[in-house]
């Protein structure tokens, strides 16, 4: 007898594929705000006249695929595989006072890390294989835990024997652990001034595609194409400053890191998520003068490649946690 539940008890496990496309058990239970990830299909429709006004006559599935969206808070651990298909390469370090440092690159390949996801819930176990993550947009807004929201991709799902492994106990962010620095270079931004904002934001996108091929109603592969960053910061109207970067076209670096100084890992490092750009330029900007407010001002960004500099879109992104490797 089917049985019925709320979503709060629907469970979701990842894990990163080592062969692609071939599945892996779920490392991580990842919890969760929002998830719409399921199967989706394509179908065709035979639509020849037969002498009627009905507008078909049949439907074919045509191709099978899982997509959709998932949003939770930015924790230390699990977050990493996120990184890691984001990027599409990582460097685990030896341990150091208890902890690890991540360190995740841009692949320039169009088939970044794969991951696999098991989902539980009261009547089915299902897996998903080859998941590919298309966008993840990072959020820190006032008493709010920082969290994240992401699209994904993936061949359709099948039943499985997978299990879900229990929650771990993670470290996690909050407005006070934010630092947000801007300098004119990458090698400014250690002796830069925190920025005292109100909210950030960003994305990266990857404009994932599904690689279809005849004789398969299942996609071949699912691919990653170009990869662009864009984000906005809210704060207060007390300058121009923004207003004249967006006005003269200035290039600046910039520095986002999320530490949680409220939790020691060993005797003295903290969990830390670190993300630098070394070009980035404003392109609009627009105030806010509510009556009864603080007039404020919000400006949005997006990043490039420095080709001056010969440093990637993302230059760096450092993840400080736990775990021995991804």
């Amino acid at each position: 007898m089917a049985t019925k539940y709320v979503g709060r008890l629907v469970k979701l496990g990842v894990g990163r594929e080592s062969t692609r496309g071939a599945g892996a058990a779920a490392v991580f239970q990842v919890p969760r705000s929002v998830l719409s990830f399921d199967d989706k299909v394509i179908k065709a429709r035979s639509i020849g006249s037969l002498g009627n006004l009905a507008d078909s006559e049949e439907a074919f599935v045509t191709t099978k695929y899982g997509q959709g969206d998932l949003e939770g808070e930015i924790r230390s651990s699990s977050f990493g595989l996120f990184l890691y298909s984001m990027l599409g390469s990582c460097s685990s370090g030896s341990v150091v006072d208890s902890s690890y440092t991540h360190t995740f690159t841009i692949s320039q390949t169009n088939q970044h890390q794969s991951l696999s996801f098991v989902v539980t819930d009261a009547n089915t176990t299902e897996l998903y294989k080859l998941v590919m993550l298309d966008s993840l947009e990072l959020t820190a807004e006032l008493d709010q835990v920082a969290r994240f929201a992401a699209t994904f991709m993936s061949k359709s799902s099948r039943d499985t024997g997978l299990t879900v492994p229990n929650p771990v106990d993670e470290y996690k962010f909050t407005k006070k652990h934010l630092s947000f620095k801007i300098a004119n270079d990458i090698s400014s931004l250690s002796g830069a001034t925190g920025i005292s904002l109100k909210a950030l934001t960003l994305k990266i996108s990857k404009n994932v595609t599904l690689d279809d091929a005849l004789g398969t109603a299942e996609p071949e592969d699912i691919l990653n194409r170009q990869l662009s960053v864009e984000g906005s910061l809210t704060l207060n109207y007390d300058a121009e400053t923004y207003k004249n970067y967006m006005k003269d076209g200035s290039a600046k670096a910039i520095e986002i890191a999320l530490t949680n100084t409220d939790e020691v890992i060993g005797a003295s490092t903290r969990a830390a998520l670190t993300i630098q750009m070394p070009n980035v330029d404003f392109f609009d900007w627009e105030p806010s003068y509510g009556l009864e407010e603080i007039a404020s001002q919000k400006v949005s960004f997006k990043g490039s490649r420095s080709v001056a500099n010969s440093q990637e879109i993302i230059h760096l992104c450092t993840l400080v946690n736990t775990v021995v490797s991804y």
